[in-house]
């Protein structure tokens, strides 16, 4: 889904023009794991490696209870190269204003969460972040996420050499 809005996200530290989020929750097996894995794989495969340098993948944490380094130690299982991110509990709050993300205590098992499973795209620009694609992961459509990347990677190139030309 084509979303193009302006986020507030002083937690996400990058320098790449790309940035791909999925929110979780430390230790979650029956979502999150299999996104994770499922990232991974196109992170690492033949068709993603030629916009890699232009990503960072981060896995954000819905459960400010957990240690502060939990959730990029579970991130760093999946792949070396991403990145979790503790949130304090006022982020967490203001994670549904800005991405329309649910989650809730499951009503089975109030150590897990009942949580959206899917993957935003945002665009990383040096004064912001720009929220451009929501993408559902039953199932991930990896050739458009591809197609994308490339798009946003493309129009930066071109406001750059507009910039300099």
């Amino acid at each position: 889904m084509k979303v193009n809005k302006k986020i507030q996200a002083d937690y996400i530290d990058s320098d790449k023009k790309v940035l791909l989020l999925f929110f979780g929750y430390f230790g979650c097996k029956e979502v999150c794991t299999p996104v994770l894995h499922e990232l991974s794989n196109l992170y690492e495969s033949e068709e993603f490696k030629d916009i890699k340098s232009s990503v960072d993948i981060f896995f954000i944490n819905l459960t400010p209870e957990v240690e502060e380094h939990q959730p990029n130690l579970f991130a760093k299982y999946f792949n070396k190269d991403f990145k979790g991110i503790y949130l304090s509990r006022k982020n967490v709050l203001n994670i549904d204003r800005n991405f329309d993300v649910f989650f809730a205590s499951s009503l089975n098992d109030q150590a897990e969460l009942n949580h959206t499973d899917h993957i935003y795209l945002l665009q990383n620009n040096l004064d912001s972040k720009i929220l451009k694609y929501i993408y559902s992961t039953h199932p991930l459509k990896t050739k458009k996420l591809i197609h994308d990347i490339i798009q946003i990677n493309i129009k930066s190139l071109e406001e750059m050499n507009e910039k300099y030309n």
